[in-house]
């Protein structure tokens, strides 16, 4: 039975049974968020610390705020950055809490905070925002001009905010799709649906106490390369969520992907969009202050600079074509770590000089195809709202749990367990996204008409069949300077297969393999293609996702009686994580497993040779950097279990 509903949570509810369950976690702090002095804090400060006026005022004046993250461990560092960026002109902080925090793991958070203090090498991944406290974070949000915009996910979302507006920022993302996308393993989506509602009234309290707060959307974020349609859909569903609970200022979040027409109409039909179903739904009174871009945080990031600087100014460019009015950029050296101070001013440096020179000339970029694309995206994401209002029977959180139960929300590669992944997406010849399947999407026949088209464009150009393969391909293609991989490289398309005799060996005693994404880490893709390959080469695979506790992996080892386990991790903490994790497998009667582990193993600016001699140290057999390919891992474990006498 469907228990969520569209409806404001009374404030009795609200303040006298919610808010003391959310702030228990971590008692100290949670005494410091006392609401009426926060109001009173809040009207206190100029307005250069209010999101939503600092993001109106460069609409106004038609220029293009840089959004940048920040976001670690040691106060003076973080304060030392957020002056650093305001030397080159950033006053709106999309400000990173750590993985532990996001999952209200505060006293592994705690441990962090003080080893990072201690040896001065930063071991988590953002700043600990909880723990920290309201006192310390006012001395933050103090330190610089701008505005403060934290990210969170579900477990901990409405501590985050609780603690982030008593402390003066003034805008939070509240986007539970993007918890089910990207970042939440098991949650069902009445739960999400219920978190955001509670940060949604939070907002609104502070709104009707004259404290405007903004939120801003999400959806839910592609984790493969498909149209934006159902991310744009499940923003406005995010944006409609929190207007029901009192937010009054709404800031959608708009994703580039490559291709220069598609980019540009997609974002041009998404305020439009918002509007039309924000007033047609009776919030007539929440404001779409401006629209922020963003560089899609799913596709893989160039390791080399000259190209990394190519892909930061091609999303400068089309921000700079598009009615945005702020736009967030990763830095030069995002991937291979956590961002210096600066690589962050020469990113930035870098970007504002776009945004300056191609906004200011007052090109407007239009043609035939921004046309055809923007009526492409404005059928398909009115077709999917209106569908799931259809489910609900006008009651859109009822909607939204039967859609997602029925894949009429989906997307491919997700994180959460409830997730139908029966989509799939390519590029087209232009490097535009469409989909190769479906699922039970609700996309209108003249959308998927132009889409099929497209797709048999480039089908009939390479003389293949667009698959699973192609779409992985393609994921990578901006990270090398591309955006489809040139016809030459076709013969490379099957550079992922395993050697057919070593395939055969395999298939005669498959060995069981474990593998699985380590920690509180979110990113599920690595963890998805390393098992798909497994279990095309052979092998008894058990996945156990992302978001696996240590203890889970030993577990399913001793149940299955593994020959190996495979790690993935790209959020630098895996080496907080795996402590005395040898150990604690000879313990369990496992000693003897093979353990592999491969990714982003190190917070901050690290060799990977320093990585490949931490993990040894921890009882690893085998360690492979972020941009390792599966296959030849694969016959290394063939080789290593031939060696041990398992194949």
């Amino acid at each position: 039975m469907i228990k969520v509903r569209q409806k404001r949570t009374d404030e009795d509810t609200f303040l006298k049974k919610l808010r003391p369950e959310v702030l228990a976690p971590w008692p100290e702090t949670g005494a410091q968020c006392d609401l009426d002095e926060a109001v009173a804090y809040q009207k206190s400060l100029p307005d250069g610390k209010n999101f939503t006026k600092a993001l109106a005022k460069y609409r106004a004046e038609g220029k293009i705020g840089l959004f940048p993250r920040s976001g670690v461990p040691v106060v003076e560092r973080e304060i030392e950055l957020l002056q650093g960026l305001n030397e080159v002109g950033v006053r709106l902080f999309p400000f990173t809490t750590d993985s532990y925090t996001r999952n209200l793991r505060l006293r592994e958070a705690q441990s962090g905070l003080e080893e990072s203090i201690k040896t001065g090498t930063m071991k988590l991944n953002g700043y600990p925002i909880i723990n920290h406290g309201v006192k310390t974070t006012r001395r933050v949000v103090e330190s610089c001009e701008g505005a403060f915009d934290p990210r969170s996910s579900r477990v901990a979302n409405s501590f985050v905010g609780e603690v982030a507006f008593a402390s003066g920022m003034t805008a939070m993302p509240n986007s539970f799709f993007g918890w089910i996308g990207g970042y939440d393993k098991l949650a069902t989506a009445e739960e999400c649906i219920e978190t955001a509602q509670y940060l949604g009234r939070l907002i609104g309290y502070y709104a009707d106490r004259g404290v405007i707060i903004s939120t801003d959307t999400h959806g839910w974020l592609p984790n493969g390369v498909i149209p934006m349609y159902v991310n744009i859909a499940t923003q406005i569903i995010e944006a409609l969520i929190s207007a029901e609970q009192g937010v009054k200022s709404i800031v959608p979040l708009m994703n580039f992907q490559g291709n220069l027409a598609q980019d540009v109409a997609e974002i041009r039909a998404a305020e439009g969009l918002f509007r039309k179903y924000l007033d047609k739904l009776g919030y007539a009174d929440t404001a779409i202050p401006g629209i922020i871009g963003n560089q899609s945080s799913l596709f893989a990031f160039p390791q080399d600079v000259g190209n990394a600087y190519g892909y930061i100014n091609y999303v400068a460019m089309a921000a700079a074509l598009s009615p945005v009015d702020a736009c967030s950029v990763k830095t030069v050296d995002e991937a291979i770590g956590v961002p210096s101070v600066e690589s962050h001013m020469q990113t930035y440096r870098s970007a504002n000089w776009i945004f300056n020179v191609v906004r200011q000339q007052g090109i407007e970029f239009d043609n035939a195809q921004v046309a055809v694309e923007r009526r492409m995206c404005e059928l398909a994401v009115s077709a999917i709202i209106d569908k799931v209002l259809d489910m609900g029977d006008g009651d859109l959180a009822v909607g939204v749990v039967r859609a997602l139960e029925a894949g009429v929300l989906d997307s491919p590669f997700s994180i959460n367990v409830n997730v139908r992944d029966l989509c799939m997406g390519a590029r087209d010849l232009q490097g535009a996204c469409r989909y190769i399947e479906y699922g039970n999407l609700p996309i209108p026949d003249e959308v998927r008409k132009y889409n099929d088209e497209k797709i048999r464009e480039r089908e009939v150009a390479e003389g293949r069949k667009l698959g699973y393969r192609t779409s992985i391909a393609d994921f990578w293609t901006l990270s090398r300077g591309v955006i489809i991989d040139p016809p030459e490289n076709l013969a490379d398309e099957n550079s992922e297969d395993v050697p057919a005799d070593i395939v055969a060996a395999i298939g005669k005693n498959p060995p069981t393999i474990i593998t699985g994404t380590v920690g509180v880490d979110a990113h599920v893709i690595g963890t998805k293609i390393i098992s798909k390959v497994l279990r095309e080469a052979g092998f008894n695979v058990v996945a156990l996702g992302a978001q696996t506790a240590p203890e889970e992996f030993i577990k399913a080892a001793q149940e299955t009686d593994a020959a190996a386990v495979l790690m993935t991790s790209l959020y630098g903490m895996a080496e907080m994580d795996l402590q005395g994790f040898r150990d604690k497998c000879v313990e369990a009667g496992v000693g003897d497993i093979l353990l592999y582990i491969g990714g982003n193993l190190g917070v901050g600016k690290h060799e990977f040779s320093d990585d490949e001699v931490k993990f040894k140290k921890l009882g690893f057999d085998r360690v492979y950097p972020p941009d390792a390919a599966v296959a030849p891992s694969v016959i290394n474990l063939y080789e290593d279990l031939r060696a041990r006498g398992r194949l």
